[in-house]
């Protein structure tokens, strides 16, 4: 008996230290939830209820805690939320017409397409609420909070808004909009981005490099707006709304993907065509001034006698493309990929931001390169790889190392010209003039000599070409 008491004894504590905690989380997250949902009913207790799609018309949530609720195209007009405790709860499509939720906190709240037309939200809170697509139209917001609240898409229309209001300065700007309209409005670098501002008044209105992308202007007037560098991208257009015709067109290049577009001769200076999809495109003699094409695609566009003096083609592929008599004066064409590109007769001057091995081809394809040292002339070689080089006159220069991969040489003089240990894997070289060239050691695998003239030259495996 003395050895089971002093084994009780021993165990007794061990078994209560485990079983306690246990009982303590069966009592505080079992019992007392259940006790609580038991006798406190729904409401004022309605913490993560599920209403989705109920029909709660004139019901009194009065003060009631419906924090992570989900009231989703739940009917809730006219009802009576005051003092409620709404945060992050789910009223996506929510019908909240004439629902007075003064003092009430939104803070958080999924708000998606709701109606709040003619609510009240007094004092409500509505901070970081997103509201994309909420219809406040005569929603009253006297000393309502709104700060980082997303109102993209939202109908501010008629909202009673005033100083003791607490909303970001981009959504004062919008609900200012379209209630007191923006004719002839100084709105340069503003960030409407996201906004309803359908059928507002924005005539002659100055939105230089203003953010309207994914913007709502059906039915808008911005007849004579100045929209030079405006982000159109993913703005809403319709036939009901007024803007001149070359804006239009800036925003049917930018939102509409297509190749082979037709637009020589096009007015698009100062026009926002970044990322735009302008594959082979004709825009021979179109005015693209200061316009900005970054990242933009224009790979076998033909841009001949272009004006792009000013623009920023940075990042842009112009593969193929044609710049015959191009100005690129003042241009940025930092990152660009020129392979292949005609650059003869292209305008080039100091203020024109163009990598080394472009600037090289330029120079070659303008003003030839016979007689010249280019086997140092940048990074201990000319890098030229892809090159659009046709017709150049390089006779007698110094090519010796240089990269000349799957550079178009077609008809290029290369009378005595030092290719020694040059790269010419997959050029064109058909009809070009090798007489007395040195290629030893150059790589000529893949490369096309078709018709090309190499009397006397020295060949790769060091002998001479005799016919």
């Amino acid at each position: 008996m003395k050895e089971s008491d002093s084994t009780i004894r021993v165990w007794l504590p061990l078994i209560v230290l485990f079983l306690l905690p246990a009982l303590v989380y069966i009592t505080v997250f079992q019992v007392v939830p259940y006790l609580r949902s038991t006798l406190i009913p729904c409401p004022p207790a309605c913490k993560e209820a599920d209403f989705r799609a109920a029909d709660l018309h004139q019901a009194d949530f009065g003060k009631a805690d419906l924090s992570l609720a989900n009231l989703s195209e739940a009917n809730l007009e006219g009802a009576n939320l005051r003092g409620a405790n709404l945060f992050f709860a789910q009223l996506g499509n929510a019908n909240l017409k004439g629902a007075d939720l003064t003092s009430a906190s939104l803070r958080g709240a999924y708000l998606f397409g709701a109606d709040l037309s003619r609510a009240n939200l007094r004092q409500a809170e509505l901070r970081g609420a997103r509201m994309r697509g909420a219809n406040l139209h005569k929603a009253d917001l006297h000393e309502a909070d709104l700060e980082h609240a997303g109102l993209e898409r939202a109908n501010l229309r008629k909202a009673l808004l005033d100083q003791t209001t607490s909303i970001s300065s981009k959504w004062r700007l919008v609900w200012e909009i379209v209630n007191q309209g923006g004719a002839n409005r100084r709105l340069a670098g503003s960030d409407l981005g996201g906004a309803d501002l359908r059928e507002a008044d924005l005539r002659g209105a100055d939105l230089r490099q203003a953010n309207l992308r994914d913007t709502d202007l059906t039915g808008a007037d911005l007849t004579g707006a100045d929209l030079r560098g405006a982000d159109l991208h993913k703005a809403l257009l319709d036939d009901t709304t007024r803007v001149d015709a070359k804006w239009r067109l800036v925003w049917i290049i930018v939102n509409q993907v297509a190749v082979d577009r037709d637009l020589a001769g096009a007015d698009l200076s100062g026009a926002n065509l970044d990322e735009a999809h302008l594959r082979g495109a004709n825009l021979a003699g179109a005015d693209l001034s200061e316009a900005t094409l970054i990242a933009a695609d224009l790979r076998g566009a033909d841009l001949s006698e272009a004006n792009l003096h000013r623009a920023d083609l940075t990042e842009t592929s112009l593969r193929q493309a044609n710049l015959r008599g191009t100005d690129l004066t003042g241009t940025n064409l930092s990152g660009v990929d020129l392979s292949w590109v005609n650059m003869r007769q292209a305008v080039v001057d100091e203020t024109t931001i163009l990598a080394d091995q472009w600037r090289l081809v330029w120079e070659i394809a303008n003003h030839g390169g016979a007689g010249r040292d280019l086997s140092h002339a940048f990074l201990g070689w000319a890098y030229l790889e892809e090159a659009d080089l046709r017709g150049a006159n390089l006779e007698e220069a110094d090519l010796r190392r240089a990269i000349l991969e799957k550079a178009n040489l077609e008809g290029a003089n290369l009378v005595g010209t030092n290719l020694h240990d040059v790269n010419l894997r997959r050029a064109n070289l058909r009809g070009a003039n090798l007489r007395g060239a040195d290629l030893r050691r150059a790589d000529l695998e893949g490369a096309d000599l078709e018709d090309a003239e190499l009397q006397g030259a020295t060949m790769p495996d060091g002998t001479i070409h005799e016919q």
